[in-house]
């Protein structure tokens, strides 16, 4: 798979991408927004690896790396997979290295994926699942074309605000 922006590839991992990934989801800035799990280390790459070209086989959505034209190498991670692992609501869910933050890179990716799912993957709706202070990323779904739907729990996380999309609106929607 590979989008491109006027600024962004978004593409399937490759194995180059482990050290980069690693890094970004070791940080405890990037961690503190992410479902409590294990701390990745490079050497969990090739499963991550491995269940995401799985699901991109099976369903054409995963989580794909992200890099800038400009840089060459990965600064996050954007995609669509199942809510809690096994659905049946799909979400978008988008990570950045810390370095990344503040450049728009989220916004744009979010809006390049949400389209990919909803045209070309053909989804009916998209949700994103945000802790509430989490403000940039709540501004991330709204810049996108999300609409705020309320809060709910998810993966055992009470209050996480809910925004949602759908093919419908984004065909009268040229925002997404």
């Amino acid at each position: 798979m590979r989008i491109e922006t006027a600024r962004l590839v978004i593409r399937t991992f490759e194995p180059r991408d482990a050290q980069a990934w690693a890094a970004m989801l070791s940080d405890p800035d990037v961690r503190r927004y992410v479902p409590p799990s294990p701390v990745p280390a490079v050497a969990d790459f090739s499963r991550a690896l491995e269940r995401r070209l799985r699901m991109e086989r099976e369903s054409g959505c995963a989580l794909w790396a992200v890099e800038p034209k400009a840089l060459g190498t990965l600064v996050g991670q954007c995609g669509l997979v199942p809510v809690e692992g096994k659905g049946p609501e799909i979400e978008i869910a988008y990570h950045f290295a810390k370095e990344s933050w503040g450049n728009g890179y989220a916004t744009e990716a979010a809006k390049a994926v949400l389209q990919y799912g909803l045209q070309t993957i053909g989804l009916e709706r998209i949700i994103a699942i945000v802790m509430p202070q989490n403000v940039a990323s709540c501004r991330v779904a709204e810049k996108a074309g999300m609409r705020f739907e309320g809060v709910a729990t998810y993966y055992g996380i009470a209050n996480l605000r809910k925004y949602a999309a759908s093919r419908t609106r984004a065909r009268d929607d040229r925002s997404i």
